[in-house]
């Protein structure tokens, strides 16, 4: 299955370095980078994909999800999973096919933290996808799958969205205003359920509460808020925090760092 990024008006394709992208090998690596942007509706591969961003920002929708990649930070999509992707602006990525015989791997989307260490063997697999040295090629890839495997998986912050049209509704608006205080009473009431009914179906359709996940909806935004140069006082008083050191401590607890200065000098 060739990848192909089709892209929106006036948005030019995804250009993508490899020799043959369909039967090149178990592992496919390819790099892709361009200025404007793109875009690249639902669908899905006949093999599992990872990607990372190196350059620009972009949204990913899969399994429930929408899952925003900062430079540094990549997605595994298991083969079968529909997914789509938006970019705005300049972005760099690179990126991987993983045949569905190759094992072990991740059998779930998952969203990770790319380490120095899985970067550098990515970039190896890239300069030699041509080379004549197979069982080096196959230990560079058992290597990238197991850094994978072993990496933490922070695809939490992508809150998992309701499938009922009733809950959808309550999670829209949480997305456009996610400093709306937590109001469990008015939530129900505007599903058109009470509480308890409320609070048992929005935890059984998105494995969290409804506290929860309006947390981790704000722990989301942060990192494109940040990117378009908004200081983190203004990006932690329009998620409703109290003060850029509660945001800074909540981005923590899930990162383990504190949130990125993109701008900082």
């Amino acid at each position: 299955m060739t990848h192909t990024a089709i892209a929106e008006p006036n948005m030019p394709p995804v250009e993508v370095r490899s020799r043959d992208l369909p039967q090149h090998g178990m592992i496919v690596p390819f790099h892709g980078r361009q200025a404007n942007g793109y875009y690249d509706p639902p669908h899905v591969h006949d093999r599992a994909q990872f990607s990372y961003r190196i350059e620009g920002y972009s949204v990913v929708q899969a399994d429930g999800r929408r899952i925003f990649l900062p430079p540094g930070r990549g997605v595994w999509i298991p083969a079968g999973v529909e997914h789509e992707v938006t970019c705005r602006g300049p972005a760099a990525y690179n990126a991987f096919y993983v045949d569905t015989g190759v094992r072990p791997q991740p059998e779930t989307v998952r969203v990770i933290s790319i380490s120095p260490l899985l970067h550098a063997l990515v970039e190896t697999l890239l300069e030699e996808t041509d080379s004549p040295d197979v069982p080096r090629r196959r230990r560079l890839s058992d290597l990238v799958l197991e850094e994978i495997l072993r990496a933490r998986d922070v695809g939490a912050i992508a809150p998992l969205m309701p499938r009922s049209a009733r809950l959808r509704i309550i999670c829209d608006r949480l997305y456009r205003d996610p400093a709306s205080p937590v109001d469990l009473d008015g939530w129900a009431a505007l599903a058109s359920m009470s509480r308890r009914t409320f609070t048992r179906a929005f935890r059984e359709e998105t494995g969290l509460s409804p506290a929860a996940w309006h947390q981790q909806l704000r722990i989301h935004h942060v990192d494109g808020w940040l990117e378009q140069g908004m200081p983190l006082q203004k990006v932690a008083y329009r998620l409703g925090y109290a003060s850029a050191a509660s945001l800074t401590r909540s981005y923590a607890r899930i990162f383990g760092t504190p949130p990125p200065r993109p701008n900082a000098a």
